[in-house]
């Protein structure tokens, strides 16, 4: 099969290590696979020299950029795909024109409560969670165009979960260092589980605007020897394979597919009830702690710890409900099953 893929955006967050992931995970299953990315795009330099894939560089510069629909309609000519995929509303709102100009099917995954004013020329909207969905249903697009699917993790996922008896205690987060993700509230935490005695580092992957902040935070707090801010993660197996506890203090996560490979890595799981967690994981399989409360993170990673025997009976419980739903294999497979359908019905469309 030959499919076209359009991320336009810039960074590099869910959206675009989905992208990246479904991409290779296609090119990788030996489908032919064309990836149209932003000229600038973090995403670009990760697609480059894959066998079965074709990156193609398209400078964009917003949603009124109708150069870039040209290109898009240009390159997607060119190759020729059964199907496309955009990402994000930009590559729906220009790419899905592009391919419907050509008469191509569409599909666009929504990663977010959208406005669907974006994917008026996409066929088939993919939302991750029920809350995404119910926001189209909202919208007025019929449930005939939505087919919710999950996000996966590229990760192959361990045979078991391992007992970690190392000490201290090694508490990992990772994630762009904004402010919705919470960090602040995960530092004054970790201060205070310290402050109890608990013998723990935290270590943060990830970078943004409020690294020099939250550096600063940790310095007043009087922990900045027990805490390390890594930078990017490029290898999420390696950075959690020492963790005890992976936290996610989100206050808002609409998925989090950092979740889905501390899952697969057997880690266990402190993590706060927003959408996307609340809807992958339940309390037999994660701890929740109230979102944007440092006390109640502190508890909920002293429950944590604390009990650690039942910690890696949630960390096998998430592991198994990985392996059920959103491995590659099985999420790749429910995309491939959409994408035939939908190519099927196109040429049926053709042929009336």
């Amino acid at each position: 099969m030959r499919i076209a893929h359009i991320m336009l955006a810039r960074g590099f967050g869910g959206a675009e290590r989905f992208f990246v992931d479904i991409s290779r995970a296609l090119a990788t299953l030996g489908h032919e696979v064309l990836t149209l990315v932003d000229a600038r795009g973090v995403a670009l330099s990760q697609l480059k020299g894959h066998a079965n894939l074709e990156c193609v560089a398209v400078r964009c510069h917003g949603n009124w950029d109708v150069f870039a629909r040209r290109a898009l309609r240009h390159h997607l000519a060119a190759f020729k795909p059964a199907l496309v995929q955009a990402h994000l509303a930009r590559a729906a709102l220009l790419g899905g024109h592009a391919a419907h100009a050509l008469g191509l099917p569409t599909v666009a995954k929504t990663h977010n409560l959208v406005d669907a004013k974006y994917y008026r020329d996409i066929d088939a909207l993919v939302p991750t969670t029920a809350a995404q969905a119910a926001h189209l249903r909202a919208q007025g697009v019929p449930a005939a165009r939505i087919h919710p699917i999950p996000n996966f993790s590229a990760l192959q996922g361990v045979v078991s979960v391992a007992c970690n008896m190392t000490r201290p205690w090694i508490i990992k987060s990772a994630g762009r260092l904004v402010p919705k993700k919470g960090y602040a509230a995960l530092l004054s935490a970790f201060a205070r589980l310290r402050a109890e005695g608990v013998d723990a580092r935290l270590v943060i992957g990830g970078d943004g605007p409020e690294a020099t902040n939250l550096k600063t935070q940790a310095a007043q707090l009087g922990v900045a020897e027990h805490v390390s801010f890594s930078g990017w993660v490029n290898d999420i197996a390696s950075f959690l394979g020492d963790a005890h506890v992976f936290a996610l203090p989100s206050h808002d996560e609409p998925f989090g597919i950092v979740v889905l490979e501390a899952m697969a890595c057997g880690v266990p799981i402190v993590t706060t009830p927003t959408v996307g967690p609340r809807e992958i994981l339940d309390d037999t399989s994660a701890c929740f702690a109230a979102r944007d409360d440092a006390d109640a993170l502190r508890a909920a990673l002293a429950e944590a710890l604390g009990d650690y025997d039942h910690s890696l009976t949630r960390a096998a419980q998430a592991l198994t409900r990985f392996r059920q739903f959103y491995s590659a294999e099985v999420v790749v497979s429910r995309y491939l099953d959409l994408y035939a359908a939908l190519i099927a019905e196109n040429a049926r469309g053709q042929q009336a």
